[in-house]
């Protein structure tokens, strides 16, 4: 990639929910700009370099005032090792 994309990185989660009411989670790490049609898919969307919130579309949960650092610890459980190599690579 381009100088460009070095000062994107974006963290993308999708969930989809199975028939027997339990859901898949889908994670995509993204240097390239997050467009309408993925932007309406996910439900999280995180700007790893600026440590914002673009989107935060959850139950029980006021995207609009969620503090950065709650989502990204959250998911930093689970995606420690992707996001560090992720952000390692430039």
């Amino acid at each position: 990639m381009g100088a460009k994309h070095t000062k994107k990185r974006f963290f993308i989660v999708k969930y989809n929910m199975k028939p027997d009411n339990k859901f898949d989670e889908f994670v995509e790490l993204s240097k390239k700009k997050v467009g309408a049609g993925k932007m309406a898919e996910a439900s999280v969307v995180l700007d790893l370099v600026n440590q914002i919130v673009i989107k935060c579309d959850l139950p029980n949960v006021d995207g609009n005032t969620i503090p950065y650092e709650n989502v990204y610890m959250h998911y930093r459980k689970w995606y420690a090792d992707a996001i560090d190599q992720f952000m390692g690579s430039k």
